[in-house]
């Protein structure tokens, strides 16, 4: 059961937990923005558009009949992703309160907020998690997670998922500008535009700053440089039509006890000059959030519903009161054809 009459109200909580901030570490939650899906799926339209040309034609000739664009429309069903806290504080101070004929109230206020901040960042960095997984390979996948199993493959064209034919940590014969040069043309061919920027590893940045090829190209074979600079090597790609190197990524989040990356080390990922138009994290509204939108008890509205939200449950018996928050959202790929991802090593 939902408890409406506690210390902390599950508006006020719900209001509170959308507050805690994203950490900075964070950089794939900040480049997916958050997006409604009222009824839970998210249509995903890929259309193939090609840079067709008009016709010119004689005085009172047939006009040119065009062909049309084609496409796929897919549905894909946001998942519930939620998380609890179920410690004996909670419960000691319930105990406390009543004891104290509700003295003890402002403790267990502090309680169930500083649960429920705990319980926001774990939905977050399951979403980072989540952002990580899809720019991998095109595909969201949950492997019987909490009794789910799910994949939604967004249908990143073949050519976009590549891998490089020497191995990076072999600097002295890896191409790895070569290599570079040769994907921004894949996808090139593919959009008709060239990649924005690249993301990827300190690991990455440190192979390409001892890369021979890229030396060379910058400092000239017989310079006996055995190093460059990122700023140089920025500035090499820009001279060759390359996207530049965002900062180096290596957020890393704890599943099960287990440190484990976002994106591994070996990947690079090359994204859209605006990163907005490859994808979106798919929001919907959660059992919980209707639930609450129903309560003539919680002040909250169907249009607040969408997104996280924060409670506190009471079950039995034998009887215990704990906080959650629940959710309902995955990651979304709008347009596959602008993600590449390359495996270095």
């Amino acid at each position: 059961m939902l408890v409406t009459d506690g210390p902390v109200t599950p508006d006020a909580l719900t209001a509170f937990v959308r507050q805690v901030p994203t950490p900075a570490t964070y950089t794939l939650s900040t480049l997916f923005e958050d997006r409604t899906h009222p009824t839970n799926t998210a249509t995903v339209a890929e259309l193939t558009r090609t840079n067709r040309t008009a016709r010119y034609r004689a005085f009172d000739s047939r006009l040119h009949v065009s062909q049309r664009d084609t496409g796929t429309i897919r549905q894909v069903s946001l998942p519930p992703l939620s998380s609890s806290q179920q410690t004996g504080e909670l419960e000691r101070l319930r105990l406390e309160a009543a004891r104290q004929s509700g003295g003890s109230l402002s403790a267990l206020a502090t309680a169930i907020y500083d649960d429920a901040t705990t319980l926001t960042r774990e939905i977050l960095a399951r979403k980072e998690q989540a952002i990580g997984d899809l720019l991998t390979d095109g595909k969201f996948t949950l492997a019987d997670e909490g009794g789910l199993s799910l994949e939604a493959d967004f249908g990143v064209p073949a050519t976009h998922i590549v891998s490089a034919s020497t191995a990076w940590t072999t600097t002295a014969t890896a191409l790895a500008l070569s290599n570079l040069l040769a994907w921004v043309d894949v996808y090139n061919a593919t959009n008709g535009f060239l990649p924005g920027s690249m993301l990827t590893s300190l690991r990455v940045h440190r192979l390409l700053q001892t890369n021979a090829e890229i030396v060379g190209a910058i400092a000239g074979t017989t310079s006996g440089r055995t190093r460059v600079t990122l700023p140089e090597i920025n500035d090499l790609f820009a001279s060759n039509g390359l996207p530049q190197l965002r900062g180096p990524y290596d957020t890393q989040v704890d599943v099960d006890g287990t440190s484990t990356k976002t994106i591994p080390d070996d990947k690079i990922v090359f994204l859209p000059p605006t990163v907005s138009d490859l994808g979106h994290w798919g929001q919907g509204v959660s059992a919980t959030a209707l639930e609450m939108v129903n309560s003539k008890d919680v002040e909250m509205t169907w249009e607040d519903a969408p997104g996280i939200v924060g409670g506190v449950i009471k079950e039995g018996p034998p009887f215990r009161e704990y906080t959650f928050v629940d959710a309902v959202g995955m990651p979304v790929l709008d347009n596959p054809r602008m993600l590449l991802v390359a495996d270095v090593i």
